[in-house]
């Protein structure tokens, strides 16, 4: 039997605990600001925009006129020259034109060597020439000797291509300047492709299918010329030979590289220098040729959920077959954990870029009291929201917007939206839909990956942001993730982007998350190891990033066991990768640094000079 003391004593602490945990509650909602995008500080026009973006010496005279407009005229840079042999608006010359302004070289474009010889006349030398191999005459000796002579004069050559087959068995002068000693096969299908370690950022992977589930991942292209390279020759990247018995070093070759001395060939056997994967492969040959290499880099992991959270009940037929819950509970229950769960270990930023409906056809509304809690819980997590083009009606996107924009006045009472998914629309329609109220204070835009784009980040508009999709975030397969090692290569950039209606509006079993999640989960493994030591942001805080990184400028140079890193025409802090061949690093003056793998550092400069400190080096790598 309980006294009366010991039962008032009781009353009395279970008040104080309820009392607490109310006031903590009440605490808690009290201070979390919800209704205020802490993400948007202020408007695209108050960051720096493209008419800061950094320009080429060659690009010069079109710039020119821009920047007096906003009265402040371009400095003339002194930099190393890039050009491309090929035609001005095929593949290797856009790569290599993106990848000369991410790296702040100038660069130049020529459409056979002929026009390249007499456009380079009194100029300084050449530090890389990428050739498109379609657009050399290769019966024409002078061609051949032109190149030669680049490379006795200290150009490095790219072959994005390589010639036909018949060629390379018929010329000597091709294979040599190739370092190829035969032709074994003019065709040969191999099971899979290695890329060796400290070639790309990430390390060594071997994209090979040995079980047979992994089969839908093979997207690789398997099928190319087998060439046997000669003696003074480095290979990167090679098939994987279909015999089980058969010698690793025969192996069909796919990226590799022959020594002239003071200059390199590089040779790329298929389409691999097509598309973003060029800019990788641009920058680790870049790593190869010098002693160390220093360039600016994005240094940002996002995950985009775009068309999460779902507000309104729809589609509840398929949800009740798909998942046996309605759209809100499997967002709620299932999905939301899954994605912190599988993050939680890893340096992805997260952004939800919601639409409070899909079908503005039906009667199921969404619901402003859902929208409040998912804020408090976004809001409390640090995961910025925005908003997205999603919809499955039909309707034009200025009533979709419209629509939106009184259901957000009625929730919440205004919010400033940074961010919006475009989707798969094109820049005339993204930057018509811009100009709704509800997405007055966007500063930047996340579109769909396309096989077409060499740009993952740039501007869309003179003070809009254009940030692409790298992977499909549900989705992984080997191409997937050899374009995702490249991306990172070369921008420190990943952009994981989800579109979760097809969670709701499946085209298909594959389609359902219980499916999906295990590609997500594999993705947020795979890219979260890999590429740990760069920073995770959300889509808002990589913009920031994206302007200050294609607004500097930057110098380089090197004595003894120093590296003196000058930054210019941007305020803050900007990062670079600093890939070093003998030395590791001692100190950062100026800055501070994370190894990411060995020989590659993530450079953080805090300052407009930065000096690398090095441990002394292998003199064996100098030459």
């Amino acid at each position: 039997m309980i006294s009366r003391r010991n039962f008032f004593t009781m009353t009395i602490l279970m008040s104080v605990i309820f009392f607490l945990c109310m006031f903590l509650n009440n605490m808690k909602d009290f201070s979390n600001d919800y209704k205020e995008n802490a993400f948007a500080t202020g408007t695209a026009e108050d960051y720096p925009s493209k008419v800061n973006i950094y320009v080429p010496d060659g690009q010069r005279k079109e710039q020119k006129t821009t920047d007096e407009t906003a009265g402040e005229a371009s400095i003339s840079v002194s930099r190393n020259r890039v050009a491309c042999i090929g035609e001005e608006g095929g593949m290797p010359a856009k790569v290599v034109r993106e990848w000369a302004s991410y790296t702040k070289r100038d660069f130049a474009g020529y459409q056979t060597l002929a026009s390249c010889d007499h456009g380079e006349t009194g100029k300084e030398l050449l530090e890389m020439l990428v050739i498109d191999s379609a657009y050399v005459d290769w019966e024409n000796e002078t061609e051949t000797d032109f190149l030669l002579g680049c490379i006795k004069g200290g150009t490095h050559l790219v072959f994005a291509t390589l010639p036909d087959v018949s060629v390379i068995r018929d010329c000597r002068q091709v294979r040599e300047l190739l370092g190829i000693r035969e032709v074994v096969q003019e065709e040969t299908a191999v099971s899979g492709i290695h890329l060796y370690e400290g070639f790309l950022l990430g390390g060594e992977m071997v994209y090979q299918a040995e079980e047979k589930e992994e089969r839908k991942w093979q997207d690789m292209e398997l099928t190319f010329p087998w060439y046997q390279l000669t003696s003074g020759t480095k290979v990167y990247m090679k098939g994987i030979s279909k015999e089980e018995e058969a010698d690793p070093e025969e192996d069909p070759v796919v990226i590799w590289r022959k020594s002239f001395g003071s200059a390199y060939v590089f040779a790329v056997n298929g389409g691999y220098m097509e598309g973003m994967e060029g800019l990788g492969i641009l920058s680790a040959m870049s790593a190869e040729m010098y002693s160390y290499e220093l360039y600016p880099v994005v240094n940002a992991q996002n995950l985009v959920l775009a068309g999460y959270p779902g507000l309104a009940d729809e589609n509840r037929e398929v949800m009740e077959e798909y998942y046996e819950r309605p759209m809100r509970h499997l967002y709620q229950e299932t999905v939301w954990p899954n994605v912190t769960t599988a993050l939680q270990d890893y340096e992805i930023g997260i952004t939800c870029l919601m639409t409070p409906q899909y079908d503005y056809t039906d009667q199921n509304l969404p619901d402003p009291k859902l929208l409040s809690e998912y804020m408090k819980n976004f809001h409390e997590k640090s995961v910025e929201i925005g908003w997205s083009s999603s919809n499955v009606s039909g309707i034009s996107m200025s009533d979709k917007l419209s629509e939106d924009q009184k259901f957000i006045t009625e929730a919440v009472g205004g919010y400033e939206f940074a961010s919006f998914y475009g989707a798969d629309m094109d820049a005339e329609e993204t930057m018509d839909a811009l100009h709704a109220e509800l997405l007055s204070s966007v500063r930047t835009v996340v579109r769909d990956y396309g096989e077409d784009i060499v740009s993952p980040v740039g501007y869309l508009s003179e003070h809009i942001t254009e940030q692409r999709a790298v992977v499909d975030g549900p989705e992984y397969s080997f191409r997937r993730d050899f374009r995702a090692r490249c991306v990172e290569t070369a921008l420190g950039y990943l952009n994981m982007c989800c579109d979760m209606k097809r969670l709701v509006y499946p085209r298909g079993k594959k389609d359902s998350w219980d499916k999906l999640a295990k590609e997500f989960v594999r993705n947020a493994d795979v890219y979260g190891k890999a590429f740990q030591g760069f920073d995770r942001t959300t889509i808002s805080q990589s913009d920031v990033r994206i302007r200050n990184f294609l607004t500097l400028d930057y110098s380089d140079s090197r004595k003894e066991n120093q590296v003196h890193l000058q930054i210019d025409k941007v305020e803050g802090t900007v990062w670079f990768v600093f890939r070093n061949h003998g030395g590791r690093i001692r100190d950062v003056e100026g800055g501070s640094f994370v190894e990411l793998e060995e020989g590659a550092y993530l450079i953080e400069a805090d300052s407009k000079e930065v000096t690398i400190l090095l441990e002394p080096s292998d003199e064996r790598y100098y030459y």
